[in-house]
């Protein structure tokens, strides 16, 4: 590849990752707004979801290397670690997350659970649109055979 194809891709990647992250803002904006807790500025909101998105990022790495470690000294099957990663993952990421946001921003860390938890069920209805449509769409278009 020549340097201006690498270029052309970082640029399309990070205009992708830029929508991904504004995405971001604007859920978690629609969050608090659901839940009536003060929306902080658009530039706020920015940092505190960027802050949302690093720092658990950091707590799994730390959680799942304990618990690949964990499992190898039992001799456990590594496949059972991701599952039980996944499931203290959770709680971990909401505890968090609504620290995070409530030291941000000066409120009660019982208003930033509820904003975690409507912000995790819009995501979670995105999901299941986006797969119920392409389920429709297979169903709707037999294969050839």
């Amino acid at each position: 590849m020549n340097p201006t194809q690498v270029l052309l891709v970082l640029v399309c990647l990070m205009f992708v990752l830029g929508l991904a992250f504004l995405a971001e803002v604007v859920l978690f904006r629609i969050a608090c707004a659901l839940c009536f807790v003060r929306q902080p500025g658009f530039l706020k909101s920015a940092v505190i979801v960027l802050m949302l998105l690093v720092v658990p990022v950091v707590a799994d790495f730390f959680l799942g290397a304990a618990l690949y470690e964990a499992y190898r000294a039992a001799d456990y099957p590594l496949w059972e670690a991701g599952i039980v990663e996944f499931m203290l993952a959770l709680p971990i990421h909401m505890l968090i997350c609504s620290v995070i946001h409530s030291w941000m921003m000066g409120i009660r860390i019982s208003e930033c659970l509820s904003v975690w938890f409507v912000e995790k069920m819009i995501k979670l209805a995105i999901l299941f649109t986006i797969l119920g449509t392409i389920a429709l769409i297979i169903l709707a278009n037999p294969g050839k055979g």
